[in-house]
């Protein structure tokens, strides 16, 4: 066998271990769950299914749920459309700049996204001093309760606001690139047909076939992403209980023989719906997300962008609009973090301060200091890195092969398997660690890595997410050109392959440092069976702290502002590896 044949079964081989290891670790914790919540209720899966109903909560928190995820994504598409057709439609200074920022919020840890909306609509916040008191609900929004008979309207009104931040960045990322490269003289030609005469017709001729899947995409994962929401949740709307929090309440007492057999019901029956209906959600994102791939760009970005000219005054706008939008948060918590309240004359009053940065860092108030913490947080943020990015990596390599060679079905199976770990939800997967060591393996839980098994699994989607539609740009020929000269595959390989896509590459890197960093729902289920708090977990606890001592919320916010910063840096990076052509979304 020659040299090339070798490294083929090489490569083959690769793939072969690497794809069935993320299958079997992305599996395991799930199935152990189930299996464990099985033993301790004496269900099968589908009467867990059929009891939903009558599990304690479980009714009322799947039809929160899903009202509060469905107005979180059309929030999402109604806020973000018109940003992401303003941006792509006009030649814009600075544009790369903007839309980084804009896209910041998707990496923002969720519980700093928490922690900014919650000093926004905080007594004595921005929105309570404009007369919108969306946290203690009086003034305008607790007569508006008490008209309609809706209980905390403004809880959920910041609860969907706060998606809608978070989930922003996906219309731009998937509605942008469309709209920018896309020949201006279509739309002028349909102007002289029949179905072009009207802004109507135009739109059902033109803008629904070429945007529609990308508008769907986006709106599919903000309901994703909203549907398993927790940290906002948690703090926002504590009054109201997703499945996913109404989980995470169970979760420390499910799985034990003899103990709280309605805590391991709860999450038996909830954890089944939730992960079908987050499965249903994840095969229609796949298949719009292929269709959006798939469209060609047609023209240079620049080049529509000269043509089109400078920006209207309603795009003008629209944009300093989204700016201010996304900015607030992070202003607010920022400030939140340098003032301490005080009571004079019996008024409440706020002066600065940098106790908050000072009990943060030494660990005055929580159980260790945010440098230690911190720590912490970036050894599991590069565990994960070296192993979520060449794994993600390779199963990308792999749904794409198989998709050229003409295993579609199997290509397509794949891709939607490398997204489970989603649809199990981050409680899930931490869930199925604690009970699968607690069984088989105790000591495991003084092991200080012991988060990174999550970490990996929650990011490893991602990463394909992002190199999948990179290696669909890669054109065969310069590998051709390669074998030609009869380099040897390994250089082929490198010159072929490596060399167009370190910018992915390093977007993706970065992305899985700073979803690690953020990373909540698992590791709020583990570091409390361990003894490693993650800086995000820091904030959690330090919010659940009695707000007597008046410097417990400075440090709070002083302990998020650290979060968020680190990764807004990470962000910073991966955005200068970013290719204008990127279509992953992410």
């Amino acid at each position: 066998m020659d040299s090339e044949g070798s490294w083929h079964v090489a490569q083959n081989a690769v793939r072969s271990l690497f794809v069935g290891a993320f299958i079997v670790g992305a599996s395991v914790p799930f199935i152990y769950a189930l299996h464990r919540l099985n033993q301790v209720t004496e269900w099968t899966v589908f009467e867990a299914v059929y009891n939903f109903n009558s599990v304690n909560g479980a009714t009322e928190a799947l039809r929160f749920t899903l009202i509060e995820a469905l107005a979180s994504a059309l929030l999402t598409v109604l806020l973000g459309l018109p940003v992401a057709w303003s941006l792509s439609r006009y030649k814009w200074k600075r544009i790369r700049l903007i839309r980084a920022f804009l896209a910041v919020p998707f990496v923002t840890p969720s519980i700093v996204a928490a922690m900014g909306f919650l000093s926004l609509i905080r007594d004595g916040g921005i929105l309570a001093r404009c007369g919108i008191d969306l946290r203690l609900e009086t003034g305008i929004v607790g007569d508006f309760a008490k008209l309609s008979g809706w209980n905390h309207p403004g809880h959920f009104a910041a609860l969907i606001l706060a998606h809608a931040w978070f989930n922003l960045s996906l219309m731009i990322r998937f509605v942008e690139p469309t709209l920018a490269t896309l020949d201006p003289a279509w739309e002028e030609q349909l102007t002289m047909l029949p179905d072009g005469k009207s802004k109507w017709k135009r739109i059902r001729s033109l803008w629904a076939p070429v945007l529609g899947p990308a508008v769907m995409c986006a709106g599919a994962l903000s309901f994703l992403f909203s549907f398993t929401s927790f940290a906002l949740v948690k703090w926002l709307s504590p009054n109201n209980n997703t499945l996913e929090s109404l989980m995470a309440e169970a979760g420390s007492s499910a799985g034990i023989v003899g103990y709280r057999i309605d805590s391991s019901e709860l999450i038996y029956s909830v954890a089944l719906v939730q992960f079908c209906i987050l499965l249903m959600t994840l095969a229609v994102t796949s298949a719009f997300q292929k269709r959006y791939v798939n469209r060609l760009s047609l023209l240079s970005e620049y080049g529509v962008r000269d043509h089109n000219g400078a920006p209207s005054q309603p795009a003008r706008l629209t944009v300093i609009l989204a700016l201010a939008f996304t900015s607030l948060p992070f202003i607010s918590t920022v400030i939140s973090s340098l003032q301490v309240r005080k009571i004079n004359q019996g008024e409440l009053q706020h002066e600065w301060s940098l106790q908050g940065w000072k009990n943060a860092w030494a660990g005055d108030v929580s159980n260790i200091g945010v440098n230690e913490a911190m720590a912490n947080s970036i050894v599991y943020a590069l565990a994960t890195l070296i192993i979520a990015l060449p794994l993600g990596w390779i199963l990308a390599s792999t749904i794409h092969r198989l998709s050229v060679h003409g295993w579609s079905k199997t290509a397509r199976s794949l891709d939607l398997i490398c997204m489970l770990p989603l649809a199990t939800s981050a409680l899930m997967v931490g869930l199925g660690v604690l009970l699968g060591g607690l069984r088989w393996y105790p000591e495991m839980f003084n092991w200080y890595l012991l988060p990174v098994y999550p970490h990996v699994l929650l990011t490893v989607p991602f990463v394909v997410r992002v190199m999948l539609p990179a290696y669909g740009t890669l054109d065969p020929m310069y590998a051709e050109q390669c074998r030609m000269l009869n380099i040897s595959p390994l250089k082929t390989w490198y010159h072929g392959t490596l060399m167009f896509l370190r910018g992915p590459a390093a977007v993706a890197a970065s992305l899985t440092l700073a979803f690690s960093l953020g990373e909540f729902g698992a590791s709020w289920l583990l570091v409390r069976a361990g003894s490693w708090d993650t800086l995000s977990i820091v904030v959690d606890q330090l919010m659940g702290r009695p707000m007597f001592d008046p410097t417990v919320y400075p440090t709070a916010m002083a302990a998020a502002t650290m979060l968020m910063a680190l990764t807004f840096v990470l962000f910073v990076i991966a955005e200068r590896f970013r290719e204008s052509s990127d279509r992953s979304g992410f």
